[in-house]
């Protein structure tokens, strides 16, 4: 069942397209934060940092630690709960694969195969979670190429540690699998694919908002428990913690996330008449 998956998957249109949306994106947003701001800020670019004033943002990638942040495979960003075309591309690749049987009715021969239909659903999982761990693979190569030109170009010396940026790529690569597992199982649970669409978009944009909410009433201290809103949390899992929320912490916890969604579409479609 986990080869049909996989065969499925790899020879499914809107896959491929998912991933190179997903690269594209990462090098767009990349060119951005690790080519473009750092040549403002120095003048190459632009008028200069001084004409720009507070409204550029700093990006120090003489730091190793701003230098471990551009390897984030979902891309550099701003904040803990940005959102980019990585991202979505990732999370929607879990989502058209969780509802491509629904559509085209092949969930009915699957679930025939498989009475246990619990089966069908770790078979998904399991081949989505290899796919877009491939994919993630990629975009974690691209992020570092991307970085290295970049400091190249600058004479920027490489100041990250090697265990670091294998540690950091690795991270990415997990939070990657977990993002699109968890848009597996949204996938399941709407079967349709416009309503497995809008859900994730949704849920994507509502996040920052719910964050920036959280911040305005608390006083302007961000809440604890919007560090583990699903994207907050896969940038914690990507940097080895963030805010309060240490890396182990983190990955325990996305973990646990895409694991409640898996039981979720798993009952679902356990219930449900195909």
């Amino acid at each position: 069942m986990f080869r049909a998956e996989i065969l499925g998957l790899v020879t499914t249109t809107a896959t491929k397209v998912a991933a190179a949306v997903a690269l594209l994106g990462l090098v767009l947003t990349q060119l951005v934060f690790v080519v473009l701001l750092p040549a403002l800020a120095t003048g190459q670019v632009g008028p200069g940092a001084e004409a720009l004033g507070g409204d550029l943002p700093v990006v120090d990638l003489t730091a190793a630690v701003t230098q471990l942040d551009a390897l984030s495979p979902l891309g550099t960003t701003l904040g803990g709960g940005s959102i980019g075309l990585a991202l979505v591309a990732i999370v929607l690749l879990g989502v058209l694969a969780g509802t491509s049987d629904d559509r085209h009715g092949g969930i009915v021969g699957a679930v025939l195969a498989s009475p246990r239909r619990t089966r069908v659903v770790v078979a998904k999982a399991a081949a989505v979670g290899a796919g877009a761990a491939v994919v993630g693979i990629m975009l974690a190569i691209v992020s570092l190429l991307t970085l290295v030109g970049s400091l190249a170009l600058t004479a920027t010396p490489f100041t990250a540690v090697t265990g670091a940026v294998v540690a950091t790529s690795a991270r990415g690569v997990l939070a990657v699998t977990c993002l699109a597992v968890v848009g597996l199982a949204v996938g399941i649970l709407c079967r349709s694919q416009l309503a497995g669409v809008l859900v994730m978009i949704g849920a994507l944009v509502a996040e920052p908002i719910v964050a920036a909410v959280a911040q305005l009433v608390g006083g302007g201290a961000s809440a604890s428990w919007t560090q583990f809103l699903p994207v907050a949390l896969a940038q914690s899992v990507i940097h080895g913690g963030g805010g309060t929320v240490s890396g182990g912490v983190a990955i325990a916890a996305l973990l646990a996330l895409t694991a409640v969604a898996l039981v979720a579409a798993s009952i679902a479609l356990s219930r449900r008449d195909v």
